[in-house]
């Protein structure tokens, strides 16, 4: 008979499709895959209209819970975390698990009604101290989260991260000293195998762009991602080469770029993109931006969209603050390494250098990209590793 694994997700992005929901759901395929038995416990706080959505797409034979939780705001932190652990107890109870895996530190009171006997899993995709420090949350919630973390590492039989920085830092703050292992963020390689070289053509000649050196800008619009340098940055390019064009691919309120976009009238776009419409546009691409500043927030990540851009056959400009594309670009051979968000003269020259020569040998770049992508960032790769972490308990 199959073990029974329970998988936790509290915020989970309901209706929203993020880097933090396609590895969970991975996560949830590979847990059965390797011989587990899966139930899911996914507490949301927004989205409820996709409810119905969500769980019709729900992974196959995975047993879903999608419940409403109180947010953790307004004086009510400490009710809604009962809530959910008491929930999560009930579960426990009513289905016998026998194994926990909690994705992200903000799932860890989840558990502690838990039978300690049952072992526990966690999988960080951050910290999520320096990011709550950076958006000016109270003291006192960041002291009950810097108390969950330090109890999950307590608690758990095995740690999982997503980037090597993350583990180092993990181990630097909150000291533990058990087993680990880098799972990293992978991108949807289904989606991006759909995109055919005939339809990128089309699409380059119909927005105007053969002969243009195309940058791109993939992502949110928070302060962290750095889009006001990389319109400066994109901006210096221009005076070397009037051929470049910015794609600004994102769903956020551009509105505080505005002066700085309208000295690019004519040499940019600004576009809102479906998920599934992402591979696309991202085709028409030769280099896309990831750049970060100096931050804890940024050195542990690992964005997904480094490994879009690859697999799209762009090559990557970040800084060495990136999270993990410092990682990509070095073992792709695809990308330019800035020291930071403001390039010097020097610098910036042998940037424009590197996109010329990618340029130059389009075609080969590009497939190289692309395989590096496929090879070494999609989740099968993290399937193995998972089922060794769980070798040990029978699987």
């Amino acid at each position: 008979m199959k073990r029974k694994i329970l998988l936790i997700h509290n915020g989970y992005p309901l209706g929203e499709e993020v880097g933090d929901k396609v590895r969970v759901l991975n996560m949830a395929q590979s847990l059965q895959k390797i011989g587990l038995k899966v139930f899911f416990l996914a507490f949301y706080k927004r989205g409820f209209s996709a409810l119905r959505k969500e769980r019709a797409n729900a992974p196959m034979d995975v047993k879903c819970f999608f419940i409403y939780t109180l947010p953790d705001r307004l004086g009510l932190t400490g009710i809604a975390a009962l809530y959910r652990a008491l929930y999560t107890w009930w579960i426990v109870k009513r289905y016998g698990i026998e194994l926990i895996q909690i994705e992200t530190s903000l799932s860890a009171s989840c558990v502690r009604f838990v039978d300690r006997t049952i072992p526990v899993f966690t999988d960080f995709h951050a910290d999520p101290v320096p990011e709550l420090e950076m958006n000016g949350h109270s003291r006192e919630y960041i002291k009950k989260t810097i108390r969950d973390i330090r109890y999950i590492l307590k608690r758990s039989q095995k740690v999982i991260a997503v980037s090597n920085n993350l583990l180092m830092n993990l181990r630097e703050y909150y000291p533990y000293e058990g087993k680990t292992a880098v799972l990293p963020c992978s991108f949807n390689e289904h989606i991006f195998q759909e995109v055919n070289v005939c339809a990128s053509q089309e699409l380059r000649k119909e927005l105007g762009l053969e002969g243009r050196i195309v940058l791109c800008y993939l992502g949110g619009t928070h302060r962290w991602q750095c889009i006001e340098e990389t319109l400066d940055l994109f901006m210096r390019l221009r005076q070397l080469d009037p051929r470049y064009f910015l794609c600004i691919y994102t769903n956020g309120d551009l509105s505080p770029f505005m002066n700085r976009l309208n000295l690019l009238t004519g040499n940019y776009l600004c576009k809102g993109l479906p998920y599934k419409k992402v591979p696309l546009f991202l085709s028409i691409v030769d280099a896309g931006f990831v750049l970060r500043q100096k931050s804890l927030v940024n050195i542990n990540a690992s964005p997904t969209k480094t490994a879009e851009y690859l697999a799209s056959g762009a090559m990557v400009v970040a800084t060495k603050y990136s999270g993990d594309a410092p990682v990509l670009i070095q073992e792709s051979g695809c990308g330019f390494l800035l020291d930071g968000v403001q390039p010097s003269d020097n610098e910036l020259m042998a940037l424009h250098k590197r996109i010329l020569s990618y340029m130059e040998s389009r075609e080969i770049y590009a497939s190289k990209a692309r395989a590096y992508a496929f090879n070494e960032r999609v989740w099968i790769s993290n399937e193995r590793k998972l089922a060794e972490l769980y070798e040990e308990y029978g699987l």
